[in-house]
């Protein structure tokens, strides 16, 4: 059966996968997501002072809130580096991709809260509870990351000419990454704190962006 131009039109701007230009604007709503995400991190280090007690063991005491903000902090700003290097690869945004990159910030926003829990239950089951939540947010980011990649992928909405072996290393990297993040969840079931030194390890996999290598062959020095 014949389509109208009119069935046409509402396909095109209408449904999942309904093209909705560049990655400008998700760009620049993404950006302010995280900058506020990452900025909520230090209303949650405070040094309390009781009578008498030094400022160095004050500091001392603070010490769990200022490793989860160092260590949040880490994973909030990698994460916005490469979510800027990966939609710097995305030639257009469809209805799909929107929804999938809410699901990500949703992810990066909710951070800010389990941070804060590793910090204020850093001993016993609680702490176990608490780092299993901060993993298990971290494990979904990087779901998230992995679905957007494959989902662009698929439908086509990556530049054209962009590399062979720059794809195949980005969609090898974001798997190992999405591993790594659950089984560092699960080792919070051992030794909580051992969850955050791997995430942190595994965030630092990702400092030089998606991959190494440069995205287009016009990019080779």
């Amino acid at each position: 059966m014949l389509r109208s131009p009119r069935h046409d039109r509402l396909r095109r701007w209408w449904g999942g996968q309904a093209e909705r230009g560049d990655a400008g604007r998700l760009e620049a709503f993404s950006d302010g997501v995280l900058a506020i995400a990452i900025t909520l991190l230090i209303l949650d280090v405070h040094v309390s002072r009781v009578p008498g007690q030094s400022l160095a063991t004050a500091l001392g005491h603070a010490l769990p809130q200022i490793i989860g903000f160092a260590a949040t902090f880490l994973q909030i700003g990698i994460m916005w580096a490469n979510h800027h290097a990966l939609f710097r690869i995305v030639d257009k945004v469809d209805q799909l991709l929107l929804l999938l990159n809410l699901v990500l910030l949703a992810g990066v926003s909710f951070l800010p809260f389990p941070a804060q829990l590793i910090a204020s239950y850093s001993e016993g089951p609680d702490a176990r509870t608490a780092m299993l939540l901060y993993g298990g947010v971290l494990t979904i980011c990087a779901l998230a990351f992995n679905i957007i990649w494959h989902y662009a992928s698929k439908r086509g909405l990556l530049h054209e000419d962009l590399d062979a072996a720059f794809h195949r290393d980005v969609t090898i990297r974001y798997r190992i990454g999405l591993a790594g993040y659950a089984a560092s969840t699960l080792l919070a079931l051992l030794t909580p704190w051992l969850t955050l030194a791997v995430s942190a390890a595994l965030a630092l996999l990702f400092l030089l962006g998606p991959s190494p290598r440069p995205a287009f062959p016009s990019d080779e020095p």
